[in-house]
């Protein structure tokens, strides 16, 4: 089981970061609240940025409207729980999730 998501592995998890950094691979400037993914690396994890983790294709479906959520991750043959550390509570809060773009546009037209 996952310590972030109960029914989701950790490929399936992309991360807000809370601080900046610097993706790995292209060394491109992350800031605050852009979304990356965590490649384990020996000891470390390394970041990469939307591009370079071929997340491109994905848009973010906030939490909040549950309708249009369940919807896009039904017609998204693909999806990522996104989640961002909380420094008062101390432990990752999902503040949404990734779902392909032709997805979140059905959804948001049957809804």
């Amino acid at each position: 089981m996952s310590k972030f998501e109960g029914d989701l592995n950790d490929k399936q998890v992309v991360f807000a970061l809370s601080r900046p950094s610097r993706c790995y691979a292209c060394d491109k400037k992350l800031l605050v609240d852009e979304i990356v993914r965590l490649k384990e690396s020996g000891d470390e994890a390394e970041v990469l940025c939307c591009t370079c983790a071929g997340l491109d294709a994905f848009a973010l479906v906030p939490k909040g409207n549950a309708k249009i959520t369940r919807l896009a991750k039904k017609y998204s043959q693909v999806h990522y729980a996104v989640v961002k550390w909380s420094e008062l509570w101390k432990c990752y809060e999902r503040i949404g999730i990734l779902a392909e773009k032709p997805a979140l546009e059905q959804a948001r037209k049957e809804a």
